[in-house]
């Protein structure tokens, strides 16, 4: 009786042994991705600049753009609407090589008219130029799945959910889309009280992915003094940007912006899970 009991612990112990065994390598090649911030560009109040950081597969270059800059704000739409697009053409400009010559107008022209529809996009641009809205995060994330890029679209959270699956995504060496508001807030409850730290109004900016001292890579198109000559490339901390995002209350969907109630939320550009 003891040699049979013993026998059968004995069995326990080493199928444990094997189940740890199993997973170990799985964890061991868990990594956290992160570009040395002194490879990055110290000075960018530029039109147009690219930057590689470390990926999950290597590196990606992005091309940047400054929606206000020349030669960009001559197109009165970049000018006045074109921080989406412009975050869009630099997700694409890493991600699929076919993009990474693309144009903010090029992409809006053709990608965006193709993902879209044309009676969506016409719908749109048929405006006059102050009601013409930039895409959405839902246009966005469309876009992009058109593009063969995955994506998650992450419309409701809490500061704390957000902050959690944020800077765990952009530990993978993937890059978050995110919409800025000029207003903080909390789980939803917004400040009464209005910044223009990240936004004027609303403003789309794309999360490159983590420095080695910390810091969120921020490409960014628009123009912001207190960033100094930092301006494609801002720096920030997951906590900080986070109070800036935008959770939805609405659950309609538009692939323009068109309320803070359902036009706001995050995308996760190639989820690992």
């Amino acid at each position: 009786m003891r040699t049979g009991r013993i026998s059968r612990m004995t069995g326990r112990f080493l199928a444990l042994t094997l189940a740890v065994s199993l997973a170990w390598p799985a964890a061991a090649q868990a990594k956290t991705v992160t570009t040395p911030e002194a490879s990055l560009p110290a000075e960018s109040n530029v039109g147009q600049i690219t930057v590689t950081v470390n990926a999950d597969k290597g590196t990606r270059t992005f091309t940047v753009f400054g929606q206000h800059k020349k030669p960009w704000k001559k197109d009165k739409y970049l000018k006045l609407h074109g921080c989406a697009v412009s975050s869009l053409t630099t997700v694409l400009s890493g991600y699929k090589k076919k993009y990474k010559d693309y144009t903010p107008q090029r992409v809006r022209d053709e990608v965006e008219k193709k993902a879209l529809g044309t009676a969506v996009w016409n719908r749109n641009y048929s405006k006059t130029i102050m009601k013409q809205m930039p895409i959405s995060m839902y246009g966005f994330s469309r876009v992009l799945n058109y593009a063969g890029i995955k994506t998650r679209y992450v419309r409701t959270f809490t500061n704390k959910s957000a902050k959690k699956q944020i800077k765990k995504h952009l530990k993978t060496g993937n890059v978050v889309v995110i919409e800025a508001n000029n207003r903080t807030q909390k789980n939803g409850r917004f400040s009464r009280k209005t910044t223009t730290r990240w936004a004027l109004g609303k403003h789309t900016m794309v999360l490159l992915g983590l420095t080695d001292t910390g810091k969120v890579i921020v490409a960014d198109s628009s123009q912001r003094e207190w960033s100094g000559k930092q301006q494609r490339i801002k720096f920030t901390t997951v906590k900080e940007i986070v109070k800036y995002l935008i959770p939805c209350t609405s659950s309609v969907k538009t692939n323009y912006f068109s309320s803070t109630s359902n036009s706001g939320g995050y995308v996760l550009v190639n989820p690992q899970e």
